[in-house]
């Protein structure tokens, strides 16, 4: 199978938080991730404006960039129209989007495992149902949905013991219990052209395929789906943190909307040998 995609690897001399004053006086007022209690919050997810720490951000690319799209503050490139966006402090941010809060919904500490942590983002932001049937984002906790219900946070019993956190949504996600968190190096650059010749994994019809790629911290992007396809193009840029040393996981899926997406293709990506710096 014929799957074309180009990356690049990209650094800076200087971070965004020396270009932009502004920004790093935001951050100052972020007392804590958007999602989460923990105190240094190092990403932004730049359509609502918000910090957001490195595990939560994980779970923010793995919804997609429909929903999330998701800056490093001090990896990647920002313009000054996206730092004048970034929203005044976590409190008020969450005044919003965390107003009504139903107790089936345990907001995630910094040690609560993936899973909670999943739940608790996506309803945040997607809502209730599957963006896929609702085709929009209704944000479950919101302010214009119900009364004043403030969140409880997990209690330790849903703490992450040593990784299984870590797990996505898929079953072929398993992750190492002495692992320990990965450092980033940097961010690629992926510009997600086609596939030529996948499987047909429908009965009546041909595949409906999506590719994701992914670090080993269960941190992932993925592009659109293109519908009934097996020749898909994508023409998609997207962004992922990563480690040079640590090829990431290139998959080719298809979505399915009455039983789990099939697995179509799958490799690595040796960054530190395959990659173009730029």
């Amino acid at each position: 199978k014929n799957i074309t995609f180009t990356m690049a690897a990209e650094a800076e001399s200087k971070t965004p938080l020396e270009i932009f004053p502004k920004l790093a006086e935001t951050v100052k007022q972020w007392t804590q991730c958007a999602d989460c209690n923990d105190p240094h919050p190092k990403w932004a997810e730049l359509d609502r404006g918000i910090l957001i720490c490195i595990q939560c951000s994980g779970v923010h690319r793995s919804l997609g960039t429909h929903v999330s799209k998701v800056r490093s503050i001090t990896l990647d490139k920002w313009t000054q129209e996206q730092v004048d966006n970034m929203q005044e402090s976590n409190i008020e941010f969450n005044k919003k989007y965390e107003y009504h809060v139903p107790k089936s919904f345990i907001k995630p500490t910094h040690k609560t495992r993936r899973d909670i942590r999943t739940k608790y983002i996506k309803a945040k932001y997607i809502g209730l149902e599957e963006f896929k049937v609702t085709k929009k984002l209704i944000p479950a906790f919101h302010v214009d949905q119900y009364g004043p219900l403030p969140p409880v946070f997990a209690s330790e019993q849903y703490d992450d013991k040593g990784g299984a956190g870590a797990a996505g949504d898929h079953d072929d996600k398993k992750v190492n219990k002495d692992v320990g968190m990965v450092t980033y190096t940097g961010v690629i650059q992926i510009h997600a052209i086609s596939a030529d010749d996948l499987p047909k994994a429908d009965l009546f019809s041909d595949s409906d395929p999506y590719a994701v790629f992914k670090n080993t911290e269960g941190q992932a992007v993925k592009t659109k789906v293109i519908d009934d396809n097996n020749d898909p193009t994508w023409n998609e840029h997207l962004v992922l943190s990563v480690n040079e040393n640590i090829p990431i996981i290139i998959q080719v899926w298809d979505e399915d909307d009455h039983s789990k997406d099939d697995l179509l293709a799958t490799g690595t990506l040796n960054i530190a040998t395959q990659c173009e710096v730029g």
